[in-house]
Order: C-alpha cells, then sequence, then structure tokens
C-alpha cells in the first residue's frame, strides 16, 4: 500500500496488486481505442455557442469569495457562470448584481438539499447549447494555466476530448489562524502539497453526452458508435485516459504539469472551522483529523498563480 508516486498524492492508499498491474498493462491498449473512435468518430456540432468556456458552480454563504473568484476565472478566458444558490442568508445578491446585470452571471435559487448533482444535471442540460466547454467547480477552486494565460489557448490541443481531468493542488492555512480580510485567497495561501493530488475536476465538452452526473471529480462523456452507446473516460491533461482509478503521466515529472485547479480547501483555521460548521451542499460530514492529515501534507510553496496577481487587483478596482 503505498500513499503517493512521482507524480501524484493519492487521496486514498494505492494497492499495488497483481490485479492492478494487469489493469495497467491494458491501460495503452485502452488509450489507443479511444483515440481511435474519438479521431475516427468526430462528435463536434459544428454549430458555434455563444459562450465558449463556463463555469457552474452551487454555493452556500461565501458572498466574500465571489467576486475574487469570478474576476479571477474572467481573466484566464472564462466567460460565462451558471450559478445556483443553495439557501444562503449572506449579502450574495449585493456582489453579484453588477455580474449579473452584464450578462456574466446567471443567478438560478436552488434550495435542494442535497443540491450538488442535481443542479449540474440541470444546468448540462438546460444550458449545454449555450457553451462549447463548461466545468463544475467550487468557490474554492481555481484553474491555473501555468504557460498559456487564457484557457482558451490551452484547450485548443484538447478539442475533440469529451472531458479533460485537471488535478488539484491542494493549498492549506500557510500557518494562519485568521485570514486577513484586506487580502486575496491567492494571496494569502501559498503553502501546499509538494505534488498533484489524483483528484481532478474536468471540463467537459458539451457536444457529448454526460454519461454520469454524480461524481463531478470523473465526469465520463458518451457517444454512439455502430448503433450502440460508448462511455469514454475522461483524459488527464498528459493525454492518458483515466480508468479503473488509475493516473498516469508517462514519464512526466510535476514540472511537466502544464494546469492544475488550486484548491484553497481550508483556508485560515477560522476559515475552516466556519467552513466546517455551515457543512456543505451535499451534507458530506467533515473533521479535525481531516483537517490536519490535509494540513500535515503541506510541505512545499506554489505562487505560480501570482502570476496573475496584479492584474486581478486592478481589475477588481474597477469593479462598480
Amino acid at each position: 500500500m503505498r500513499n503517493e508516486n512521482r507524480m501524484f498524492i493519492h487521496d486514498r492508499q494505492q494497492n499495488y496488486t497483481v490485479k492492478y498491474y494487469i489493469k495497467r498493462l491494458l491501460l495503452p491498449f485502452l488509450d489507443m481505442l479511444y483515440e481511435s473512435v474519438l479521431r475516427i468518430k468526430k462528435n463536434r456540432s459544428g454549430i458555434k455557442k455563444k459562450y465558449k468556456v463556463s463555469i457552474c458552480a452551487i454555493f452556500k454563504n461565501e458572498a466574500k469569495y465571489l467576486n475574487e473568484w469570478i474576476t479571477y476565472h474572467l481573466l484566464i478566458g472564462v466567460d460565462h457562470f451558471y450559478l445556483y444558490n443553495n439557501n444562503s442568508n449572506d449579502d450574495f445578491k449585493n456582489v453579484l448584481a453588477s455580474y449579473i446585470d452584464n450578462g456574466i452571471v446567471e443567478l438560478i435559487e436552488w434550495p435542494m438539499i442535497p443540491g450538488q448533482f442535481p443542479a449540474y444535471e440541470h444546468c448540462f442540460v438546460n444550458r449545454r447549447g449555450e457553451t462549447q466547454w463548461i466545468s463544475f467547480l467550487d468557490i474554492d477552486e481555481f484553474i491555473c494555466p501555468l504557460y498559456e494565460t487564457n484557457i482558451n489557448d490551452w484547450l485548443k490541443n484538447y478539442s475533440h476530448y469529451p472531458s479533460i481531468a485537471i488535478y488539484w493542488k491542494m493549498f492549506g492555512t500557510s500557518g494562519l489562524l485568521q485570514e486577513d480580510v484586506n487580502k486575496l485567497v491567492i494571496e494569502q495561501y501559498t503553502v501546499c502539497w509538494e505534488k498533484l493530488d489524483d483528484v481532478s475536476k474536468v471540463l467537459f465538452n458539451t457536444d457529448f453526452e454526460v454519461a454520469n452526473y454524480t461524481n463531478h471529480h470523473f465526469m465520463e462523456g458518451k457517444l454512439k458508435v455502430l448503433g450502440f452507446s460508448m462511455t469514454i473516460p475522461p483524459v488527464n491533461e498528459f493525454k492518458k485516459f483515466i480508468k479503473y482509478e488509475i493516473h498516469r503521466a508517462g514519464f512526466k515529472s510535476p514540472k511537466d504539469s502544464t494546469i492544475q485547479i488550486n484548491h484553497y480547501w481550508s483556508k485560515s483555521y477560522r476559515s475552516m472551522e466556519e467552513k466546517f460548521s455551515r457543512g456543505d451542499v451535499n451534507n458530506h460530514d467533515r473533521d479535525l483529523n481531516l483537517f490536519y492529515w490535509h494540513e500535515h501534507k503541506n510541505k512545499s510553496s506554489d505562487f505560480k498563480i501570482w502570476r496573475y496577481l496584479i492584474q486581478l487587483k486592478v481589475n477588481l478596482k474597477k469593479l462598480p
């Protein structure tokens, strides 16, 4: 049983049995199969959609983080946001008002409990005709291209895939008991895991059907081949399909990654307490043991997202 390898830290320990290695040997052949099917069976609709990249998110009492999160993603090329309010009682309406007025945000009231996966399905079914790509993120997740500055430029190499998995880079408290309300999230929290987490979120190509809405970390595509329905798993940034919960990077190392999702999971200690006390939109149980498990893995620093920091601050000051 191992907890990490050259590229990834695993959320769950990996059991390297004979069965695992047999599956691993099958994966290169599955890569070739999926690639061949996708090259032959082009699923592009040919219809130019209103938005190139959109984000769907469901939130609860996170008004103080929304400005930074939306403005940052606009900065890297996201066009539109479908935001599902799940029983918030903070100042989110005032925060979102200008974005709604300018057509950047569509706000959907969503009181359902638990409401996360139904919200994602509702968004995809009803809005897929508007956007070419959609990602289902949380407000503490920031897509961070590491070389390209615009997500659309990064996507050019992945246009024929149904879904692309982008791995988490986990950030902790950076030793802060209390967050500084005068500083941005991406400015305050820089201490992180040394490697990528093997958990991801996907960018999904809406020309394809979604095979299953109940795992937003692993949304598979679906297409018709010779009259049969075929499920295509997500491909990661290294163009390796993720099957059998096995994550591969070839001979790559973390320094070869071109994109990550900065996951500011806990923020400060007090922020973590507040987060745990209010619960989340999917009613997950959380406790201090889980927090410390994450926190003890923060043995590195990552400032890559800081290359956007000045522009983000300038753009935030331009808000009405």
